[in-house]
């Protein structure tokens, strides 16, 4: 197997198109063909789906793009490494992850865990599961994703909390909505997304029969801002307001019956990771493992700084 078809393979799953890619390598387009069909040979598998437009990666193809990404960067460094040459090395640790998880959840973590060089990516759920799937991210913060809660995937459990339905308060710290209120303007999500469709599922039936749509997003960032400027209520994840909930400018509806549980999961495709990433996720494992026999009736295995989230601990009262 020669290392050029690797590097012809990567340019191919970038780029989508066998002429474009055959250009980006400085090659015809008849011997970037051959070159293709000449990795798949080798690795018999059919990794490239030429029925589709743009083409696409067949399951093999998406799992042989992490192996194929993280051998031509090994080959790199070990090759200078003979050479000695100077050379300033980036090769992070691709992670991907939802808005609503980026701060201070994520964050949190890559410090707890002392994280080497990273490279983030802040995505909608859907195209970071399609990131992940394709092998454009070695990991995946997100919530629960059924469709990567089997194999080829694995994943662990970080912790866990609940959406709340939370609103505003007045300069005395009053809440500005209640479930006493008449009319209350509700900040929903935009039906396609992830946010919206679990809280459907968990909430077949409007959880306030006085709620009114006035603003709609796919993005919890901004029903944060828009509920702590007074605008409405929303359905956010207690990881993203744990400070606020805190000082109470944001204050739940009847937590006692509104509150919709999540879990915070790490997931990785089964094939081997780059070095870095297989010590990170290494790290997580012996430290989850650890926390599962902890004596604390919390098990707080690695407390975050903002309290929002643990691995293996609730975010809700016990």
């Amino acid at each position: 197997m020669d290392i050029k078809w690797l590097e012809d393979y990567l340019a191919l799953c970038e780029l989508r198109n066998f002429s474009r890619a055959a250009e980006a390598r400085h090659i015809t387009q008849p011997a970037f063909g051959r070159h293709i069909r000449a990795l798949e040979a080798a690795v018999g598998q059919q990794l490239v789906d030429r029925s589709t437009s743009p083409l696409s990666l067949t399951p093999a193809g998406r799992q042989f793009r992490t192996l194929a990404r993280n051998l031509t960067e090994q080959m790199t460094a070990g090759l200078d490494q003979l050479k000695q040459t100077p050379r300033i090395s980036f090769e992070p640790v691709r992670v991907a992850a939802p808005h609503s998880l980026t701060t201070p959840t994520l964050l949190d973590l890559l410090e707890l865990v002392e994280a080497p060089v990273c490279a983030i990516d802040i995505l909608r759920v859907d195209f970071a599961v399609e990131a992940l799937t394709e092998g454009v991210c070695d990991l995946l913060l997100a919530f629960d994703i059924l469709s990567l809660m089997q194999p080829p995937f694995l994943n662990l459990c970080l912790g866990q909390g609940d959406f709340l339905l939370v609103g505003g308060t007045n300069e005395q710290g009053h809440p500005l909505f209640t479930p006493e209120s008449g009319t209350i303007p509700y900040l929903r999500y935009r039906a396609d997304s992830f946010s919206a469709k679990l809280v459907e599922r968990q909430m077949p039936t409007p959880a306030l029969s006085q709620l009114q749509p006035v603003f709609e997003t796919s993005m919890c960032q901004l029903h944060k801002d828009m509920a702590l400027r007074g605008k409405g209520v929303a359905w956010l994840p207690d990881c993203l307001i744990g400070d606020e909930l805190s000082r109470g400018t944001l204050v739940p509806l009847n937590p006692d019956r509104l509150h919709i549980p999540y879990q915070i999961r790490l997931y990785r495709h089964q094939a081997p990771l780059s070095p870095t990433a297989e010590r990170l996720w290494q790290t997580l494992t012996q430290r989850l493992a650890a926390a599962a026999v902890a004596p604390s009736p919390r098990r707080v295995m690695m407390p975050i700084r903002h309290s929002h989230i643990g691995f293996g601990i609730s975010c809700r009262p016990s």
